[in-house]
């Protein structure tokens, strides 16, 4: 709630008291309360429950009126980060809210086992798929291809609309922040989105035709980590596809299909 506030008007400084248990103006050894709103004398010595302040005024050239935590108070990790994105889902949705609704709904219910079976650090959903890390590349591999799998059955068996998918694998940094609840972000991050939804004009030259969707892509720097772990999946073959440019990353990405 707020307690006090502090104004300028002019050249003049005043204090107003709003709180239950009341505000304390120092005036030489005494501490007297406030009970209306009172011009100040800077500095002064305010006292709000336990705590006393020192007031001052100083005009500075410039702020932001933000606070820029400290790096070390940011849980930092290097993981495996894999985006999900449900494609079309847009197109469903204005042609069946239920539909797109009941397909949101099936997807996280085939997919939380499998993210939960390879020990999913972080989870969060995007509306039309999710962001999920893992504490390896190969487990997030595992869970990318089991996903791939259970989808390709579920959509051989529905009468209903299909499931169609891009998935992307990258190895990074993350930081975790707190804004109204637990989430992650980075460079690695970001990199992850671009990937997932990359396109042929991302890459200056390729000679691979690749799928539009129904596809799980990787990074460079994911595949080797894969592969320092030990195999890849039987049946999963990584096809280069070469660097891309990413919208708003700096540095091209080598980019992977694996079929």
């Amino acid at each position: 709630r707020l307690h006090l506030t502090l104004s300028k008007e002019g050249e003049r400084y005043y204090v107003e008291d709003s709180s239950r248990n009341g505000s304390f103006l120092k005036c030489g050894e005494q501490w007297v309360r406030l009970e209306s709103r009172t011009e100040l004398q800077l500095p002064a010595t305010l006292r709000l429950a336990d705590w006393s302040m020192r007031v001052e005024y100083q005009v500075e050239e410039e702020w932001d009126k933000s606070v820029i935590i400290p790096a070390g108070h940011l849980v930092k990790r290097t993981e495996a980060i894999l985006v999900f994105d449900l494609c079309e889902s847009s197109r469903i949705a204005n042609e069946n809210d239920h539909m797109a609704f009941h397909l949101k709904q099936r997807l996280m219910q085939i997919c939380d086992p499998v993210l939960a079976d390879q020990n999913m650090r972080f989870l969060k959903g995007t509306g039309d798929g999710f962001l999920a890390t893992f504490p390896s590349g190969h487990k997030a591999l595992t869970a990318a291809v089991e996903i791939e799998k259970r989808l390709q059955m579920r959509n051989a068996r529905t009468a209903n609309e299909p499931i169609h998918y891009r998935i992307a694998i990258h190895s990074g940094e993350t930081w975790g922040i707190s804004t109204g609840g637990q989430d992650i972000h980075g460079n690695d991050v970001n990199i992850t989105f671009r990937i997932e939804g990359v396109q042929r004009e991302s890459f200056p030259a390729v000679g691979v035709e690749f799928p539009r969707m129904d596809r799980l892509m990787c990074s460079q720097a994911a595949l080797d980590e894969i592969r320092g772990e030990g195999a890849l999946p039987a049946g999963v073959e990584p096809v280069e596809l070469g660097l891309a440019t990413l919208k708003g990353i700096q540095d091209p990405v080598t980019i992977y299909w694996l079929k």
